[in-house]
Order: structure tokens, then C-alpha cells, then sequence
């Protein structure tokens, strides 16, 4: 088989391929070996029909059509691995000629490949992943909450502040009338977070234990009960006993109660130590987060439609697989995260966009710089996918070439050195980043591993 590729307008490619007569006449023997099993003709064994027979019955172009399509779909993938090309769409191949018994066969498919785009710069590669160690003010914020979950709420003999918790009763109505649940008895209510109108909260400061206050007021729009909106509110409150809460004071002894530490010193060492290690688990993953989103947002040129939506569909494929394995419905899965399907699908978007970004920028950085995928690379990569077994490799790649699906290995292999190099000559800083580094994704929306050379082969040529 011989090739040939002429580039067109934009990422368009022309592939033609010509086939030997032997390869067709091997076509056209198939095709009417695969019609004689399902022909069913009185008189003659099932596989046995003549050709004649079988022109007569089924027709000669038709045997050659199914020749033709046969052929096409064998030599085509065969094709693209022989030129190393990464298609995103079908094929046009327009309209084919028919096959001649005994002579060659030319024919040709224009497709559109995957873009080749570039980098505006693949220099001064620099990322601030924020502080490597914990700070002072971490530990303190850390001994704060500590103090928090140890206070204690001891009574005084004054007025109310906020922040304070106020043991109350109060009688509510609305223009007069009471409502379903409008009398409460002894409750504890904390003061400055906002669980009350500010009115309720105004006419409770100052108060005293002992004291009878009312909060008056007009019910906003905001109210949960529409019929309420515009109406007066008046609520009677006894304040039977006024508490301040307490924090525990910085000493040894506040160490012990915490954690069995014998000395203060030793509680923040230790919240020091904790907080380090958590750092340097995230701060790797970070660190790739921020270069790849470095590198994707110096990609300059168009991504194509295709390579979006083929995407949206794999991930689409891949969401409700999942479901499917969790053993739940869309409907279930809707109503347990309160997500819209409109908004599913947006994420879906946004996702596969952000992984197509990231690929075709890692391509383009692996051009960049000089690299390049050998033979000794693609050997290693298909030992690696047959766990070691030289002659499972050597199989593998006849069926990765017979697929079509050779280049996208190659074009996995190329996205991983690109990766190792990036993430061995990004200068990373400990210091906050400045306004214009591209913001770190969630960690939900990034993939969860770096695409590997067998999910790679095994997609298919799905464009």
C-alpha cells in the first residue's frame, strides 16, 4: 500500500491511498465468501455458491460495493498510522469509483487533523504556589480556634454586648396576631451572628438580667413568609440571664487540655509540624495546577469545535457510566446534589474545553522546546502496555497500526515529555501570586491523573 498526505487550507489534510490488486482481489474474495455464508439458494451448500450464482442472485456491484466499503475501512486506518495522522472528524472520501478485479485501487479522504497550534512564549516559566511552611499567623489562627472550642460561657452582671449569649423568652405577633410558633421559652440565643432581625438584636443590647425589652418592626421583603412582607412585627423578650463566653488563657495548662502537651511551646510545634505536612502533600499537585494553567493560557490559536465536542461526548459517556456503576439514576443524581441537567452539561463543557486547552498546549510546548517522540519511546511505551512481554508488544502495535490508533499513543507520549519538562523548568516561588497568574482551578475540575499512554491507545480514533 502506498500513501501520500498534501495539506490544505487550514487543518485540513488530503490522504491518498492506493491499494495493490492483490489487496483487492483479496477484498473482492472476501466479500463473496462472507455473501456465500449468509445466501441461502436451493441446491448448493452454505459457503459454496459459485460467484456467477451469487451475481446473479445478489448482483455483481453490489458484491464490489461491499468489496469496496471492506477495503476502505481496513486500508484507511492503516493509513493514518503509516502518515502519523490524528484525525478529529469522519473522513470525506466523496464518490468512490468502483473496484476492478485484477488492478490497483486508488482513492482519496479528506479529513480534518488535529491543529498544530503554538505558544506565545515557552519562556520565563514562573509560578507562586504560596508559602512552603506554615506561618506564625496560621499557628495563632489555629490556637484561636483551639481557645474557641474550649470556652466557656460564664453569667455577668451587665448589660448585653454583642457577641454575648443571652438566656431569653420572648412572645411574638404579627400586627397583633399571633403565629404558629410565635412563643418561645428559655432559649439561649448568641448574639452578633445575625439569627434575628437587627431590631430583635438592637433592642437587646444593654439589657440586664431581669430586664423586659420589645422589638418592633416592619417585616422586609426578605421574610420567608411572603404574607408577612409590609406587616408589623413585635416581639415581647425576657432576659432571664446575660453569659459571656470566656477563652481559656495561652499557658501551659490550656496546652494539656488540648492535646496532652506539656508546654504551650510544644502544642504549636506540633500544630507547626501537622499543618508543614499538609502543605507539601497539596503543594506538589498545586504546583502542577499552576504551570499547566501557565502554559494553557499562552496557547494562541483556534481550537476547533470537533475536538470540544468529541470530548464533551467521552466525558458524557464517562458521567453517566459512573452513575451506572453507582447504581443511580440521572433523576436520583438531580435531586441528591440539587444540579440542574443544563447545568451537568455546562460543567461538561467547561471541563472538556480546559483538557483540550491543556493537551494541544502541552503539544505545542513539546515543539517548543526541541522535543521529540523516538522509536525507542513508542517500543518502551507498548512494553510497558504489554506489562513486559515482547512478543504481547510486538502484537499490540500491528493492532494499533491496523486501528489507526498508533498516532494517539505517539501523541500521548508527547503530551507526558512535555509535562516532564515543564515541570522540570518551572521556577516555582513561595509567594501569593499576583493578580494576572491564571487562577488555580478547583480541584474537581481537573483530571484526576495525567492521561496515560493506555487509556490514550485504547480511545480510538473517536474524531
Amino acid at each position: 500500500m502506498e500513501t501520500s498526505v498534501e495539506r490544505l487550507e487550514g487543518d485540513r489534510v488530503r490522504l491518498t491511498v492506493t491499494v495493490p490488486a492483490e489487496t483487492v482481489d483479496a477484498a473482492i474474495d472476501a466479500a463473496y465468501k462472507e455473501i456465500s455464508q449468509k445466501l441461502r439458494i436451493p441446491g448448493f451448500r452454505k459457503g459454496r455458491i459459485p460467484k456467477p450464482i451469487i451475481d446473479t442472485h445478489v448482483g455483481r456491484e453490489a458484491v464490489l460495493a461491499d468489496a469496496l466499503e471492506r477495503l476502505v475501512d481496513e486500508t484507511y486506518p492503516q493509513a493514518l498510522s503509516r502518515e502519523d495522522l490524528r484525525t478529529i472528524e469522519a473522513p470525506d472520501t466523496g464518490e468512490l469509483e468502483a473496484l476492478v478485479p485484477g488492478q490497483p485501487y486508488t482513492y482519496t479522504a479528506e479529513v480534518a487533523v488535529r491543529p498544530e497550534l503554538t505558544l506565545s512564549t515557552p519562556d520565563d516559566l514562573v509560578v507562586y504556589a504560596g508559602p512552603a511552611t506554615t506561618s506564625e499567623r496560621e499557628i495563632d489562627a489555629q490556637i484561636e480556634h483551639y481557645r474557641e472550642r474550649f470556652a466557656t460561657l460564664e453569667p455577668v452582671d451587665r448589660g448585653v454586648q454583642t457577641g454575648d449569649f443571652v438566656d431569653l423568652s420572648f412572645v411574638g405577633t404579627v400586627d397583633g396576631e399571633p403565629y404558629e410558633g410565635n412563643t418561645v421559652d428559655r432559649y439561649l440565643y448568641e448574639t452578633g451572628r445575625d439569627l434575628m432581625p437587627e431590631e430583635f438584636e438592637r433592642a437587646l443590647i444593654g439589657a440586664k438580667a431581669g430586664d423586659k425589652v420589645v422589638a418592633e418592626f416592619e417585616i422586609p421583603e426578605t421574610s420567608s413568609v411572603p404574607e408577612f412582607v409590609g406587616k408589623t412585627a413585635r416581639f415581647e423578650i425576657d432576659v432571664h440571664e446575660v453569659k459571656a463566653k470566656v477563652l481559656p488563657e495561652l499557658n501551659d495548662e490550656f496546652a494539656a487540655s488540648v492535646g496532652g502537651f506539656d508546654t504551650l511551646e510544644e502544642l504549636r510545634d506540633d500544630i507547626r509540624q501537622k499543618f508543614d505536612a499538609t502543605k507539601a502533600t497539596g503543594r506538589a499537585k498545586r504546583i502542577e495546577v499552576l504551570a499547566l494553567d501557565l502554559v494553557s493560557s499562552r496557547l494562541e490559536g483556534e481550537i476547533p469545535e470537533q475536538m470540544i465536542e468529541g470530548r464533551i461526548n467521552t466525558m458524557t459517556r464517562e458521567f453517566f457510566e459512573n452513575l451506572e456503576q453507582r447504581g443511580i439514576t440521572l433523576r436520583d443524581y438531580v435531586e441528591a446534589t440539587g444540579v440542574t441537567v443544563e447545568q451537568i452539561q455546562a460543567d461538561i463543557r467547561t471541563h472538556a474545553e480546559s483538557r483540550v486547552r491543556e493537551e494541544l498546549a502541552l503539544e505545542a510546548l513539546f515543539r517548543a522546546v526541541g522535543l521529540e517522540v523516538s522509536d525507542e519511546d513508542v517500543e518502551q511505551a507498548l512494553l510497558g502496555m504489554a506489562e513486559g512481554d515482547a512478543e504481547q508488544a510486538k502484537r499490540l502495535r500491528a493492532q494499533l497500526e491496523s486501528a489507526g490508533t498508533l498516532p494517539l499513543l505517539k501523541e500521548s507520549i508527547a503530551q507526558n515529555k512535555a509535562f516532564e519538562w515543564l515541570m522540570a523548568n518551572v521556577e516555582v516561588r513561595d509567594e501569593e501570586p499576583p493578580a494576572e497568574q491564571p487562577a488555580e482551578k478547583k480541584a474537581e475540575d481537573r483530571p484526576k491523573k495525567r492521561r496515560t499512554k493506555k487509556a490514550t491507545a485504547e480511545e480510538g480514533s473517536e474524531g
